[in-house]
């Protein structure tokens, strides 16, 4: 080789690793730049009239023109997936979760108690149907029961069972019962296939019967 082919080449090599060590250099500038950069800050989109929407990244707040929260869906603080919506107050009034294992839809009076609920039962899947009172105890519910029967039931103010509807393939019978839990009259079919009414005693014992 040539002692002018040498110099070149000893040259262009020179250039080469200059070259590499630049793109070296700004590789890890760029990554000690990302990773000490903070978290981006919330978009805040506004339409004409004031509401105004905010993304971030655990979700979505929709505010009206009083800046009052409207709507918000995303990750709760619970890192539930979930979706809440407000009136023009500000309280929640209707709310759809992800809750572990099953969804739940729950609606709100005006002074933020669940007066509603429907949602999957955790273990059976069976959906369900849920009404309460002001003081969060289930009064009536409407669920496929521990035997496959579809069920409706009635509580009394300190949340026992006091009544309940429900049918098989042969007919419907209903049941109702006292505070101590104990069955008072029952209506619907016995087990010979009859279908009758059976009035009872505090121990449950009938001493009424048709037919």
């Amino acid at each position: 080789m040539s002692e002018s082919a040498l110099t070149e080449r000893i040259a262009r090599l020179e250039r080469t690793a200059r070259r590499d060590r630049v793109f070296a250099l700004g590789a890890l500038a760029l990554a000690l730049a990302t990773a000490q950069a903070p978290a981006s800050t919330p978009l805040v989109v506004r339409d004409a009239a004031g509401n105004t929407a905010t993304l971030s990244a655990t979700g979505l707040v929709v505010r009206d023109v009083t800046r009052t929260i409207r709507s918000d869906i995303g990750i709760d603080k619970d890192r539930y997936p979930s979706l809440d919506l407000y009136d023009s107050s500000g309280a929640i009034r209707e709310a759809m979760y992800l809750l572990s294992d099953r969804p739940v839809l729950r609606q709100f009076d005006r002074a933020g108690k669940r007066r509603a609920e429907m949602f999957l039962a955790s273990d059976t899947q069976n959906g369900e149907f849920v009404i309460r009172d002001a003081s969060d105890v289930i009064r009536a519910a409407a669920f496929i029961g521990d035997k496959g029967l579809p069920e409706t039931s009635f509580y009394g103010s300190d949340g026992k069972a006091r009544a309940y509807l429900t049918t098989d393939d042969v007919s419907p019978y209903l049941v109702m019962k006292d505070n101590a839990g104990t069955s008072r009259i029952v209506m619907g079919g016995y087990a010979s296939g009859r279908i009758g009414m059976d009035v009872r005693n505090a121990a449950g014992t009938a001493v009424w019967s048709k037919p």
